[in-house]
């Protein structure tokens, strides 16, 4: 360890952070019990949401019938945007719990319990019990966290598994050890789960923080980087390389396409402007950002973890949005980092250092008297939401405005229950008052989920089509719907843009049988004998009815119509000819 790094521990200042605390198993429970509580709630009550849920279930599904883990297939040909770590961890919850919406959940919301408990581990060793309890708290009933842990992506497991090679980094810096052999396996398994990225961030991190310390000489041996990043490239390179091989165009499509294109070519994927991340952020984290500009941490003890903190949060956020492609979950990995940070701050506050001078002063400082008004404002302005719903736009807000007034209720009531707690100086209850009315908020949300469900998903429309013609060939017009394949368990046919099928379609010796290109191909298909199931927009099948002939409508979800042929003569009956 540095000179530097023994000064600063061996300090006064830094006397509460020198000695890491034991894990309590009742605080541990306490924290999965919340983080259960809040990331599983709801969990296989509402269907698949297009376009990511229903494709990501879907590879893992076609995985676990064809037995092929090395390549991912999505409606039966080769999709290669994303390596496999996800599909393995939903494959194999598949093949224990069967192929259901909660167990395609499962993999993710069990990355958003680890991910807090990473959390909860690194503020225990790195600052007090304090800091971990209320930092793991205050990731798990983060908004945007808590609605990532139920979304069928790969943002929450690269978020885990960033997490804890970030902190363990910065616990070898600290104690030595082992902590480096963690970090490295987290940043292999976190490059399999969405690429370069996984390293990148941790390593940046750690170098940024280094380097404003002034102790970036002797990096290399101190973090033993070689062999490091050697056990992360044997973790991670083996599908590459085999996929490479395997897959002619693999290497062009994804380092150059969904890497550097995607970093730097505006017209590529999801543009937005640079300061895009700081409102997401900021309404992503709410009521937690709104005590922010309240705290202090001028009264804390002096710890470097808490510029490491800032540095880590700080490089996710600068990354992401020099990078031109921006999607919210993107930006989840930093969000461990800035609750720990707000933890740090409420600490600060509630329970300042013996040899500061805010120890003298009782510990209700104004952040905390002020959270609970700010609370029940917030739980307002819900509830006005709800009522004004018929005024909006977006029809989403009148879609969920039960589970509005619900949310709203819950934090008018938590925030008037808080703020007579902290008026009594009972400083815990208070900040566990807060946590307890996030948590059943965040419950109720789910329900929101349930009600949005016809306008982000088609999973009722695919079951129907299951139910209803169990045996007929589906032919999708235009759209992709990726709910189709997963809920009906076959292939189907698409008319017109390939999407992110392109790819796949062009290696596939079928794809003329699968993929057409024009309405006289479709039509062709439909003539066909046997039973065949178009599902189409209703502007579409409208201005194509007569040409459909008969038909019968068997589904309908918000724009889309599933038809099914009425067959004219029965196959058992003799064709005569008059």
């Amino acid at each position: 360890m540095s000179g530097t790094a023994r000064n600063e521990i061996s300090s006064p200042a830094f006397a509460v952070a020198s000695a890491p605390a034991t894990p309590s198993a009742f605080d541990v429970a306490a924290i999965v019990v919340l983080a259960a509580a809040v990331c599983m709630s709801h969990l296989g009550s509402f269907g698949l949401w297009e376009p990511d849920e229903a494709r990501y279930a879907e590879i893992a599904r076609e995985m676990l019938q064809s037995g092929n883990l090395l390549v991912p297939h999505l409606n039966y040909v080769a999709y290669v945007e994303k390596p496999p770590l996800l599909y393995w961890l939903t494959t194999l919850s598949f093949w224990i719990f069967g192929v259901s919406e909660f167990a395609a959940r499962l993999p993710v919301a069990l990355s958003a319990i680890v991910g807090i408990l990473a959390t909860y581990f690194f503020a225990l060793r790195a600052f007090s019990r304090r800091h971990a309890i209320l930092a793991a708290a205050i990731l798990a009933t983060t908004p945007m966290y808590a609605l990532m842990a139920q979304v069928i992506t790969t943002d929450m497991t690269l978020t885990a598994l960033v997490t804890i090679a970030t902190f363990a980094l910065y616990l070898h810096w600290r104690e030595g050890g082992r902590w480096c052999w963690l970090a490295y396996v987290a940043m292999g398994l976190a490059v399999m789960t969405k690429g370069p990225v996984g390293a990148a961030l941790p390593i940046l991190s750690v170098l940024i923080w280094l380097a404003l310390n002034r102790e970036l000489h002797g990096a290399i041996a101190r973090f033993r980087a070689v062999p490091g990043l050697l056990l992360t490239t044997l973790i991670a390179a083996p599908w590459f390389v085999a996929m490479t091989i395997r897959e002619p165009g693999f290497a062009d499509f994804y380092f150059i396409g969904e890497h550097l294109r995607r970093a730097f070519e505006t017209d590529y994927s999801h543009s937005e402007a640079f300061y895009f991340y700081l409102p997401v952020l900021a309404i992503g984290l709410l009521p937690w950002t709104l005590l922010v500009p309240f705290l202090t941490w001028r009264e804390a003890v002096r710890n470097p973890a808490r510029s490491f903190c800032l540095v880590a949060a700080s490089v996710t956020i600068v990354a992401f949005s020099c990078a031109s492609a921006k999607l919210i979950p993107y930006i989840l990995p930093a969000v461990p980092m800035l609750a720990v940070l707000i933890a740090d701050g409420l600490v600060a506050c509630a329970w300042p250092s013996a040899d500061s001078r805010a120890a003298h002063r009782p510990p209700d400082s104004r952040i905390l008297i002020e959270s609970g008004p700010m609370l029940a404002l917030l739980g307002a302005g819900v509830i006005v939401a709800a009522i004004a719903a018929p005024q909006f736009r977006t029809p989403y807000v009148m879609a969920v405005r039960p589970a509005l007034y619900a949310i709203g209720a819950i934090l008018v009531v938590g925030g008037a229950f808080t703020m007579s707690i902290f008026m009594k100086r009972r400083t815990a209850v208070g900040l566990g008052a807060i946590v307890v009315t996030l948590a059943f908020a965040l419950i109720a949300g789910g329900w929101a989920r349930l009600e949005a469900e016809p306008m982000r998903s088609y999973a009722a429309l695919s079951r129907a089509i299951a139910e209803k013609a169990p045996d007929a060939d589906i032919i999708c017009y235009h759209r992709y719907v990726q709910s189709l394949p997963f809920y009906n368990r076959k292939r189907v046919v698409l008319i017109g843009g390939r999407t992110e099928l392109d790819f796949g379609s062009r290696l596939d010796p079928d794809a003329r049988d699968w993929f057409m290109n024009n309405d006289d191909q479709m039509f062709r298909r439909w003539e066909q004998p046997g039973r065949v199931v178009v599902v189409l927009d209703a502007g579409d099948l409208a201005r194509m009815k007569e040409r459909f002939g008969d038909f019968d409508v068997i589904a309908i979800e918000g724009k889309k119509r599933a038809i099914l042929r009425r067959e004219r003569i029965s196959r058992r009956e003799p064709i005569t000819v008059n």
